[in-house]
């Protein structure tokens, strides 16, 4: 397990999504009240190691992103690989605002698909470019792998006890969002996203089965983050009052009249006295943005009455810098018990998470109309201290980990604070559209826009002059090339909707830039680095279409070392053969997925032409139960019935169906 959870370490929430060494991202979950794609495609190039162009060109969904509904549509065009779902039904959502910022995100092992990683990031800040340049936020993440469950200690059951417990809510969530675009597919395919989100679900499911004692992870579903508060912080096992406490967010109330004295920071207090858990005279620190703090900016004074000093939250040199202003966005408490004879924090607990210190925040239970959605952690770090000195690291002092500081503080002297904006709900401008993809189908007679489910008469596709497409049973007909997303109308005149859709090509590949046709050398290569994603890079567009013996790439000949195009087809069909005799069960759609996909692209390579002139199916070795593993020997077996039906469509595609089996008289 990832034990920097307790240094609260890293200046950039990107860096979070980096893929372990040796694995890759698989599938991940990612939640929040607003995101934009710069943050998004940083994100996604970390998780999967993949280029914007590479994610582009595999066209499967990486990242599921769930929103707020006020946020407007973050298309896999401005972020290839990550699906930015909608809400199902705006007037029905249970919780004011989304605000939760959590995501859970799979990693496999690059060599050997039984090993996994599992991480959670519980952030304060939100998925955009904004909250790694200008804002001041904290983030709490941990890791469990695959590895560690053989003979988990303490920390690792309680880990697996937070992962459950937010995979739990984000599958919550999941139900009032739409999320048919990961189940996407064509011609009775499985979707590569949805097998790469169940395998998620296993891995979580795994973990859940080690999971003891209580969650440090918890939301406000069924009680206000306050109501729970106090049994978060006796489930961190250090019971008894403390005599300290500090207070920041990036939002308070919003000031109504002046000098009102804002009702949460002193509900805390009291609450926390009530259970034990502060002092009777505590000092408490309330730490604000100057800029933006809403009613704190006229409650100084009361404040101060009420024992709390107001003071400008810090910024840590150590961790941005000096000279780099950042305002202060993070939600956190912070609470220990302080000695003058001792530099030790102790007995101390943190609570961070997206919950300001609002009604709406902290304060209400999730609610259409008074609640927002929120989620955070209460833990107890260990060897935490006021201050440095000799023999203590600077990730142990509090001040290098939290916006806090005890030199400056604020008066009640006019203009020393500002309000600011509050944060009100927005409209809705993301809601989920009739049908969450188009297939392209291309035919002889013309292409065609196919629908998944059924539409009413009122929906449009939009051609790309802004015109209506001509409608018959399947769809729509598209007179111009493949698009990866088309422009969509759908609610009639009283309320009429749009938004782009993305468009799913005969491999089930997702809003994906136009395969390359390539030669056996580059099928090779393709299939050899399985499970590793194929390039995305295009490459010589024309492929091997005119050549004589195959593409020679920029790796170098291996197939086609022979001169002679039977000998080079027969080459390739062995490796092929080799290769998949050892793929495991779990990752069998996968490789059919890939072998259709990558021989498709040979189609109209030299060597196929020469098998096509002969009468001869060049694929049929690959029926032969000793070139297929024991699961998929034979059409008896879900995984067989799978392997024959891409056969099928491969030689379909090579228009070899019909020629003799190789071995025949």
């Amino acid at each position: 397990m990832n034990r920097d959870h307790d240094k609260l370490p890293g200046p950039s929430l990107t860096q979070h999504f980096d893929a372990p060494e040796d694995y890759l991202g698989y599938f991940g979950w990612v939640s929040g009240y607003s995101a934009d794609a710069p943050f998004l495609n940083d994100a996604a190039e970390r998780f999967t190691r993949l280029t914007s162009a590479q994610r582009a060109h595999l066209g499967r969904i990486a990242l599921g992103v769930f929103l707020d509904p006020s946020n407007p549509a973050i298309t896999l065009l401005d972020a290839p690989g990550v699906a930015h779902l909608p809400i199902r039904d705006a007037a029905t959502k249970p919780f004011r605002l989304l605000h939760a910022k959590v995501a859970l995100l799979g990693f496999r092992h690059a060599d050997n698909s039984a090993r996994w990683r599992l991480r959670l990031i519980v952030s304060t800040g939100n998925w955009t470019r904004q909250t790694l340049e200008e804002s001041l936020d904290l983030v709490w993440r941990i890791d469990v792998d695959s590895e560690m469950l053989a003979d988990p200690g303490s920390e690792i059951v309680q880990a697996c006890a937070d992962i459950k417990a937010a995979h739990g809510l984000l599958q919550w969530m999941a139900g009032y969002f739409d999320t048919r675009l990961l189940s996407a597919a064509q011609q009775g395919r499985r979707s590569d996203t949805e097998h790469a989100k169940h395998q998620l679900d296993s891995w979580v499911d795994l973990c859940s089965r080690k999971e003891q004692g209580s969650t440090r992870f918890f939301d406000n579903r069924n009680a206000s983050l306050l109501g729970q508060l106090s049994e978060q912080i006796n489930a961190c096992g250090n019971h008894g009052a403390r005599n300290y406490l500090a207070m920041g967010s990036g939002f308070y109330e919003t000031a109504i009249d002046q000098g009102h004295l804002p009702v949460v920071p002193g509900s805390i207090i009291r609450t926390l006295k009530s259970k034990f858990l502060l002092t009777k005279n505590p000092e408490v620190d309330l730490f604000v943005n100057p800029q933006a703090c809403q009613t704190i900016a006229t409650s100084v004074a009361a404040l101060n009455e009420e024992g709390m000093a107001i003071r400008p939250a810090a910024q840590p040199p150590s961790t941005f810098g000096v000279g780099k202003p950042r305002s202060l966005h993070a939600k956190f408490l912070f609470s220990a018990n302080y000695r003058e004879n001792s530099k030790t924090c102790n007995r101390s607990w943190i609570y961070l998470g997206s919950g300001n210190l609002t009604a709406p925040g902290f304060t209400e239970q999730m609610s259409a109309s008074a609640g927002n959605l929120e989620a955070g952690v209460v833990f107890a770090p260990e060897n935490l201290y006021w201050e440095e000195e000799k023999g203590i690291e600077s990730w142990q002092v509090v001040t290098n980990l939290l916006p806090i500081q005890w030199i400056a503080k604020v008066d009640d002297s006019p203009n020393r604070l500002q309000p600011g904006a509050g944060m009100e709900p927005r409209d809705p401008s993301h809601t989920a559209p009739p049908v969450a993809w188009l297939n392209w189908w291309g035919g002889t007679e013309g292409n065609e826009l196919r629908v998944p489910d059924l539409i009413s008469d009122d929906f449009v596709v939009l051609d790309p002059a802004g015109g209506a497409c001509p409608r018959n049973e399947a769809g729509f007909q598209w007179f111009d090339p493949q698009p990866r997303q088309v422009r969509c109308r759908w609610g009639g005149d009283s309320e009429s909707h749009e938004g782009d859709l993305p468009v799913v090509d005969g491999f089930g590949r997702i809003a994906a830039t136009q395969l390359p046709a390539i030669g056996l050398d580059e099928v090779f290569w393709q299939l050899a680095d399985f499970p590793l994603p194929p390039d995305g890079d295009e490459g010589d567009a024309e492929g091997d279409v005119g050549g004589e013996h195959g593409n020679e790439n920029s790796r170098g000949k291996l197939i086609g070392s022979s001169s002679y195009p039977i000998r080079q087809m027969m080459e390739l069909i062995e490796s092929i053969a080799a290769k998949q005799t050892d793929i495991s069960e779990m990752d069998w759609n996968l490789w059919c997925l890939r072998l259709e996909q990558t021989l498709g692209q040979a189609k109209e390579c030299s060597v196929v032409k020469v098998f096509r002139g002969l009468g001869l199916n060049p694929l049929s070795p690959l029926r032969h139960a000793a070139f297929r593993p024991a699961f998929a020997e034979t059409g008896a077996s879900l995984a067989g019935q799978l392997y024959e039906s891409t056969l099928i469509r491969i030689e379909k595609a090579w228009a070899v169906e019909h020629l003799k089996v190789i071995g025949e008289q």
